[in-house]
């Protein structure tokens, strides 16, 4: 990197507010609106599909992997295009084949039909997870970076809460209810990726390709915005030094992995194979999914509070408390196992989930170099998911204290292992990564 890149990023750090427009800030939420949705809403329409094709919930199980399955290949595929192509190339891409593999689920008639459907949106989701996750850090100023993860993680989570209340008033409506779910998501992300234009480059590939230039432009046209709304701009702090903290890459993928894949492990227990669940240790698929409409509303409660805490407090203390309170409240489901105790106890594991999934990906996105993020998230988040994607197996089938434990203790592992990582507020991504 020059002295000149250098120097231009420096200036874009030190923006106080989100230069770029609303609207990209809302394309990008809508990335995380449809990318959410189509995580869990297999979860919602299992447990039907599973009668409807008269299969047993263990193969059934299998179309919630495949979607897994599909999410970490994509994950690759998507740091593959964002480094060789461009980040907005990758996210464009990315919502296509979403689209496509949601529109296919719609018209599933048979449950092989429908794990290849899956496999094919998940492939869409994993990449646009990825790559909009290394672009709104590398488009976002230092101390805007957190929030920004927020606000776009409030919207991925509207798209899952949304799914059990779509789910209890569409799964018994019809008998091809469950399909309307799948066709919501295939039209609402066609509207985003269609709108998606005009989305400025990353001013970090920029900077690693070595195209001054542009980079320079670029930047002045981020100051140009935010000085037409407040006015004089700060100084530009001194330059710091580079990659002080950085640790060596495959002691970062390895923990950052490890600690996702636990994590994700009680996560997708939550969030797709509780109906299933609920349903095997006696309540009914509308009440289940009445449960869980409660208690998903703590997501978006937890992702606002993420907006608010996310440059206030290191993000490595607060995702290991977080993590333990959602461990103890996984417990105490299992342990009480009643309908109060579901949507109460589950609303707070829900809002944990909102506040740790931003909190979660800023902390991630910020421990790689520009030249890696894509791949650095891949490696992480991506292959992360292979937790959920073991989760129907072991999950389904046990009682509900057995299953809610088993989650409980994936979170206080994950908890464990983010003690071994660096802390990051108020550091820039080159003074952390070196790149």
């Amino acid at each position: 990197m020059t002295s000149e890149a250098t120097a231009s990023l420096a200036r874009l750090d030190r923006l106080p507010r989100w230069p770029w427009s609303r609207g990209l800030l809302v394309n990008l939420g809508g990335s995380f609106f449809f990318a959410f949705f189509d995580i869990v809403v297999i979860g919602a329409a299992l447990p039907i599909i599973i009668k409807q094709f008269g299969v047993s919930p263990q193969m059934g199980g299998w179309a919630i992997t495949a979607g897994l399955v599909g999410l970490i290949i994509g994950s690759f595929i998507g740091a593959w295009i964002a480094s060789h192509r461009s980040r907005v190339f990758a996210l464009q891409s990315a919502l296509w084949c979403f689209s496509l593999g949601m529109l296919l689920s719609v018209f599933a008639p048979n449950l092989a039909w429908l794990i290849v459907a899956r496999f094919i949106a998940g492939l869409g989701t994993g990449a646009d997870v990825a790559v909009a996750v290394t672009y709104v850090a590398e488009v976002s100023p230092q101390r805007a970076r957190g929030r920004i993860t927020g606000f776009t993680t409030i919207c991925g989570y509207v798209g899952i809460a949304i799914v059990p209340f779509l789910g209890f008033f569409l799964v018994d409506l019809v008998s091809w209810g469950w399909r309307l779910l799948f066709a919501f998501g295939a039209l609402g992300a066609v509207l985003i990726v269609v709108t998606r234009r005009h989305m400025p480059p990353s001013p970090r590939l920029l900077a690693e390709r070595g195209e001054d230039i542009q980079l320079q432009a670029l930047v002045e046209q981020a100051e140009d915005r935010v000085r037409a709304r407040i006015g004089d701009l700060p100084p530009v702090a001194p330059a710091v030094p580079i990659g002080i903290v950085r640790r060596p890459a495959v002691w970062v993928i390895s923990i950052f992995t490890v600690a996702w894949v636990f994590y994700y492990f009680g996560n997708y227990g939550w969030l797709t194979v509780a109906p299933t669940i609920f349903t095997q240790n006696g309540f009914a698929i509308t009440e289940s999914l009445g449960y869980i409409a409660f208690a998903n509303c703590g997501l978006v409660v937890g992702a606002v509070a993420s907006y608010f805490l996310a440059e206030r407090v290191e993000r490595k203390w607060l995702l290991t408390g977080t993590l333990v309170v959602w461990a103890i409240a996984l417990m105490a489901i299992g342990v009480i196992g009643t309908s109060l105790a579901i949507s109460v106890l589950g609303f707070v594991a829900s809002f944990t989930i909102g506040l740790t999934i931003p909190i979660f990906y800023a902390f991630t996105s910020e421990h790689f170099p520009s030249h890696s993020r894509p791949w650095g998230m891949a490696w992480t988040d991506g292959l992360g998911h292979a937790g959920g994607a073991i989760a129907p197996y072991v999950l389904i089938g046990l009682a509900l204290p057995g299953a809610f434990g088993a989650m409980a203790v994936s979170g206080l592992a994950a908890a464990v292992v983010i003690l071994f990582t660096t802390r990051t507020r108020g550091r820039s991504l080159e003074e952390l990564t070196g790149g």
